[in-house]
């Protein structure tokens, strides 16, 4: 499975699902990573390894502030629920 864009892709839809449901979560609960974080997707991708006592086995760097943005539009749609 990799983490990419913001988005879990796994082979296993329903471990897909899982990942994108608790990310999600994770983003409501704490506000996701933290703004000024070089690489969001890795300290995404760190927190879901911890949570599920996982390892990361290959890290390419995300671009940054394009990724960046993608997290602090979902940290906005929680102040907004539907």
């Amino acid at each position: 499975m990799f983490l990419r864009r913001g988005f879990w892709r796994c082979a296993d839809v329903l471990l897909e699902s899982e990942l994108t449901r608790v990310t999600d979560s994770w983003i409501r609960e704490t506000g996701g990573p933290p703004l000024s974080a070089n690489d969001p997707e890795f300290e995404l991708a760190r927190e879901m390894a911890r949570r599920y006592r996982g390892k990361l086995l290959s890290h390419v760097p995300s671009r940054g502030k394009a990724v960046a943005r993608l997290f602090f539009k979902k940290r906005q749609l929680r102040l907004f629920p539907e």
